[in-house]
């Protein structure tokens, strides 16, 4: 009896958890529309888009978002498993780890890549004015969220510390 009670309490337990995730997920990819949108909505305004244009940039701005977004988990992996193979104590693999940093490299020129075929379709609905207006927009906004992201880790290794 005593086992069915604690396996129903690891049960309970293990669904609030991943519920607590999946909610956090959530909040997450809505913070990111929520930004996102926003950050379109300035940039419309800042580059004078009409409403064509900005149906054009925000197609091309959610797939360019979306191919970025999957280049750069790709690369977080390998470099997890480059980091993995790296463990003091542990004999690192020579083979793999060529393997690794050249994926490393291709991924990183398929980042290059994407980008300059994004800017390839920006030239044909934005000025070139209008294009620098969004590259350092885009910077800021990345600058803005790593500041966030920086903060909040400190706080927490800060916070944990109490």
């Amino acid at each position: 009896m005593r086992a069915l009670s604690l396996t129903m309490v690891l049960i309970v337990a293990a669904t609030s958890v991943v519920s607590a995730q999946q909610g956090q997920m959530r909040q997450r990819q809505m913070l990111q529309q929520q930004v996102m949108q926003r950050y379109m909505e300035n940039y419309k305004q800042q580059a004078g888009l009409n409403d064509e244009q900005f149906q054009d940039f925000t197609q091309l701005t959610e797939r360019a978002f979306n191919e970025r977004r999957e280049l750069q988990q790709r690369e977080r992996v390998l470099w997890q498993a480059l980091e993995g193979q790296m463990k003091p104590g542990v004999a690192a693999d020579a083979d793999s780890l060529v393997n690794l940093i050249d994926a490393i490299f291709d991924v990183q020129e398929e980042l290059i890549e994407t980008e300059r075929r994004n800017q390839a379709d920006l030239a044909e609905f934005l000025t070139p004015v209008q294009r620098a207006q969004l590259m350092l927009s885009q910077r800021r906004l990345q600058h803005n969220i790593q500041n966030v992201m920086r903060n909040r880790q400190q706080n927490m290794e800060g916070g944990g510390g109490r």
